[in-house]
């Protein structure tokens, strides 16, 4: 006997129960939208994705707002006026955002950890968090870019 496939929606059910959320549509939906997407989005961007679900752009910002207090959601900053979400997962990643055309890229490795111990023993800071992101041009602006160098 095989066991029963958890339905699509239960880990998002699960994580919002477990935190002590009420687990409505727009919550579920807010976590599935950010748990498929390969980049941050801000509260916006999630709303324009939702929007044949009926979910109104306040409730997607009150929403992301009280997910992020609650640690189920990290803050993005990429140096704008902008602020994106994420969802929490294991570890941290840092961004890499193309100088050109805006473009989002994550990086999922970390190699700041001997720098942080560092920090704590010359500091006495504990528990120290960084943010760290990195602007560069991405593979198709860079092209694009080397392309018109040589038609000239």
């Amino acid at each position: 006997m095989q066991a029963a496939m958890p339905k699509p929606d239960e880990k998002y059910l699960r994580l919002l129960r477990d935190n002590r959320f009420k687990a409505t549509e727009p919550r579920i939906k807010i976590l599935k939208v950010l748990d498929l997407s390969p980049r941050p989005l801000t509260a916006t961007e999630i709303h324009r994705k939702l929007q044949r679900s009926g979910i109104d752009l306040a409730t997607v910002y009150r929403s992301v707002n009280k997910l992020a207090e609650a640690g189920l959601l990290v803050r993005v900053g990429l140096g704008d006026e902008f602020t994106r979400f994420e969802l929490r997962r294991e570890g941290h990643r840092h961004h890499i955002v193309c100088s050109t055309c805006g473009t989002v890229g994550n990086i999922e490795r970390c190699n700041l950890h001997e720098l942080l111990e560092s920090i704590t023993k010359s500091t006495g800071y504990h528990n120290i968090e960084h943010e760290v992101l990195f602007r560069g041009e991405c593979n198709a602006c860079y092209l694009n870019r080397a392309a018109i160098v040589v038609s000239e």
